[in-house]
């Protein structure tokens, strides 16, 4: 069925499905029409009001006056709709880390200190649950958020964008994506966009190669992790990761085999392959599972 869109229909469907940018909206359009989730965002607001109203240690107080000059309801929004997420238990750690990063604090340890704080008063509004199976277990999160069921699948969903199943967007300035419905910096790492000149021509040129995946290869050899998951939660962890690519493999060969990975450059210039489950950059079986769409015999090499 998806074999008879347009690539740039799949495309959109495809960014509009899984990205973030998107399913935010989605669900802070949901929490503002829920007269009870506003009951229990105004409870969060006056808890967060209050925590910040007291009184601490220095280097506490220090770290709270870069949040005391917020907007509030911003930080009870982000907290909510990454809260919303998940919809099954999620490790705390993992909650903290997508939030803390949205603060604009200079030093990332005190950003995830607080925001792991300000997690934590929340959590008395009721929007969400913090718990641990044991002592010795981590911290995990579930959200109390209800959401519709097709918003539910589409959080299930959300994941770091797949490849490009139609031709990029040729870039022309440093604050572009090469995606169809949204911009983004080209420059990797926080605080290091500029509009000086980076070679716009070279990204363009990696960005335009069609690629596809190595069937025979995906068939026959089975990923493995390349790090110790004797660890319940990491080996859970894994599984996930696991499962999601495959389902990406799938979904690519359905909507055709033949997509564009994306490219960013960090500060000195390098090229990074935007990729994560589907990449040229990551482990060897990544590199692997991937080949040139556009394939020729090479000829002239010596034996």
């Amino acid at each position: 069925m998806a074999l008879h869109m347009l690539p740039e229909d799949m495309q959109k469907t495809n960014e509009h499905r899984f990205s973030r940018k998107f399913i935010d909206r989605y669900i802070q359009t949901e929490i503002a029409q829920n007269e009870g989730m506003q009951a229990k965002k105004s409870r969060a607001l006056d808890l967060l009001e209050e925590w910040l109203n007291g009184t601490y240690y220095q280097s506490k107080e220090d770290r709270l006056n870069q949040i005391r000059g917020m907007d509030l309801e911003f930080i009870v929004d982000t907290i909510l709709v990454q809260a919303a997420y998940c919809q099954v238990p999620e490790p705390f750690t993992s909650l903290t880390g997508k939030i803390a990063p949205r603060l604009g604090f200079d030093d990332r340890a005190d950003a995830i200190k607080t925001t792991a704080e300000m997690v934590a008063v929340i959590c008395e509004a009721d929007l969400y649950d913090i718990t641990r199976e044991s002592s010795e277990s981590e911290l995990l999160v579930q959200s109390k958020i209800p959401l519709s069921e097709q918003l539910i699948e589409y959080v299930s969903n959300s994941r770091y964008l797949p490849p490009m199943v139609c031709p990029p967007t040729e870039l022309t300035h440093n604050k572009q994506s090469a995606y169809l419905t949204h911009n983004d910096t080209l420059i990797l790492g926080k605080g290091n966009h500029h509009d000086g000149d980076i070679a716009l021509d070279v990204i363009n040129k990696q960005n335009s190669i069609p690629l596809c995946l190595n069937k025979e290869f995906l068939c026959q050899v089975e990923e493995h992790p390349t790090f110790d998951t004797s660890d319940r939660d990491k080996h859970d962890q894994w599984m996930r990761y696991k499962a999601q690519g495959y389902e990406l493999y799938t979904l690519m060969v359905k909507q055709g085999n033949r997509f564009y990975l994306t490219n960013k450059v960090d500060k000195r210039g390098r090229l990074y392959t935007q990729g994560y489950h589907i990449t040229t950059q990551g482990t060897a079986f990544k590199k692997a599972s991937v080949d040139f769409a556009e394939q020729e015999t090479v000829e002239g090499v010596p034996s």
